[in-house]
């Protein structure tokens, strides 16, 4: 089993599965097989087990969300080794996965963005806090950026994103504000280096997903709530569709495969909820 995993995780790699997507199965499937008693062979791998995992993990009371991640991964790796021809349950990729609880999207508000905009000191980091809040790019994708992914002709301006979730390319539409913002950085604070990834430190070196998490977490400590890097994502695409945006267009900016994952950000805060229902009310 564990030979098999290695196997499918060195195939995700060959097909441009992020790095941060491949630790996650190896993560999942090597606690599975090493700290559950996870089946030695294929064989092992029938629905009973997998029910009998996921059983155990909601009793350990881990939070839904992990639980479906445990499934989706033990469910993907089952179905790589069901197309290599390997001998499957086929009850195993049949399984609905456990249902997560559907919550409200959490998104920040106009004073919070103001206040981690100040938190964020001049240069790199208040530059990629205005991408992420102005683009809803992922950190990966933001971290992966080069100096030649930023298009401007004048009149519109781009970012390429390369490898994107699914090592898709699209392009980000950039708005004038942002535009001028990576001018300023490109012409005035980014340091002479020989890298070529748009974000680097004062040193020249190349900012990682790993350096723009902790920007976060500096930032939380400054401002006193919570700051994580899919919030911005959320607040993105939700004031995208409240100013009227077109929902086509934000999948394609966001890199999503399907309207399911958009269909999320078509929530309402309270306020929107509200709003103008004396007008409206049959009482």
């Amino acid at each position: 089993m564990a030979s098999l995993v290695r196997e499918w995780l060195a195939e995700l790699k060959v097909m441009g599965r992020s790095e941060q997507t491949i630790k996650w199965y190896r993560q999942k499937m090597e606690w599975y097989l090493g700290h559950e008693s996870g089946p030695g062979t294929l064989d092992g791998l029938t629905s009973a087990e997998v029910k009998r995992l996921l059983g155990t993990l909601i009793d350990r009371g881990l939070k839904p969300n992990t639980v479906h991640g445990f499934f989706e991964v033990v469910r993907a790796f089952a179905n790589w080794a069901l197309r290599e021809g390997f001998p499957v349950d086929p009850a195993v990729v049949r399984m609905r996965p456990p249902k997560v609880p559907v919550t409200e999207l959490e998104t920040y508000t106009e004073a919070q963005q103001e206040a981690i905009l100040a938190a964020a000191a001049a240069g790199w980091p208040r530059l990629a806090v205005q991408i992420l809040l102005g683009t809803g790019m992922r950190v990966g994708e933001l971290a992966e950026l080069k100096v030649g992914d930023f298009e401007d002709d004048g009149s519109v301006g781009f970012l390429k994103i390369r490898k994107g979730k699914g090592a898709k390319f699209r392009r980000v539409p950039l708005s004038t504000r942002l535009r001028r913002e990576i001018d300023r950085y490109l012409n005035r604070t980014r340091p002479e280096t020989d890298d070529d990834r748009l974000l680097v430190t004062a040193g020249g070196e190349p900012v990682r997903m790993m350096t723009i998490e902790y920007l976060l977490r500096r930032i939380k400590l400054r401002v006193g709530f919570k700051v994580h890097a899919h919030k911005f994502r959320h607040t993105f695409a939700t004031e995208y569709l409240r100013r009227e945006g077109d929902i086509e267009r934000l999948r394609r900016i966001l890199g999503h495969s399907s309207y399911v994952m958009v269909m999320r950000y078509l929530h309402l805060d309270k306020g929107d909820l509200g709003k103008d229902f004396d007008l409206r009310s049959p009482f």
